[in-house]
């Protein structure tokens, strides 16, 4: 609890820090991304992190997965998961990749008998459909995520940023645990478009791919 109410006060006590930036749409293969490999056609591994957030202590550690369970007459399934920011620096980052000139993540995509998450490999992520509220998501169908430059006063600025329906502006949220994040509070994250508003205890941030 006492964590708690210190993470709060950092989300609403710290200055702004996201930059107004120009941001350009890179082609949608995985030739955009860092870490490009001819011969495999693929790019990465890589982690996401928070960048020129309004609350900079999320920068310190990077992206990772919560996962959605329902419950069936045979047991427990994984229906989806969506990406997240770590609170615990210790916790470790998930990587991603691109393939087949999509966004990956390598997460555990599916429960066991005994409701334990299991089978970790490389799965698509997707954007949801709201434009006004699109999370990062997986084990579901839906739109890929984009990939951006951005520019201030006319000046590349260094690195690639995820982002989707024309926006790398992302609202950041405390989470407390849920049935899916191992036991760990995080940082929900939700797509920004130019004219919506941020909800109670939400702030901003970028997501740049760190090499």
């Amino acid at each position: 609890m006492f964590a708690k109410h210190l993470t709060l006060a950092s989300l609403l006590t710290t200055a702004l820090a996201v930059p107004a930036v120009t941001i350009k749409e890179l082609p949608a293969a995985c030739t955009s991304y860092p870490k490009y490999d001819a011969g495999t056609g693929e790019a990465g591994p890589w982690s996401i992190s928070a960048f020129n957030s309004d609350n900079t202590a999320i920068e310190i550690s990077g992206a990772s997965a919560v996962y959605v369970v329902a419950n069936t007459e045979t047991g427990p399934v994984m229906k989806s998961g969506y990406i997240t920011i770590n609170q615990r620096v210790d916790f470790a980052r998930n990587r991603f990749i691109c393939a087949a000139n999509k966004l990956q993540i390598y997460t555990r995509t599916a429960l066991d008998s005994d409701g334990n998450p299991t089978a970790t490999q490389y799965t698509d992520v997707v954007l949801s459909a709201s434009e006004s509220d699109a999370r990062l998501l997986y084990l579901v169908d839906g739109a890929q995520p984009s990939l951006y430059e951005h520019y201030i006063g006319g000046e590349k600025q260094d690195g690639a940023f995820i982002g989707g329906y024309n926006t790398t502006t992302w609202g950041v949220k405390w989470s407390e645990p849920v049935e899916g994040s191992y036991g760990l509070p995080f940082y929900e994250l939700r797509l920004l478009p130019e004219g919506v508003e941020l909800k109670a205890n939400e702030t901003k941030t970028f997501l740049k791919v760190q090499v």
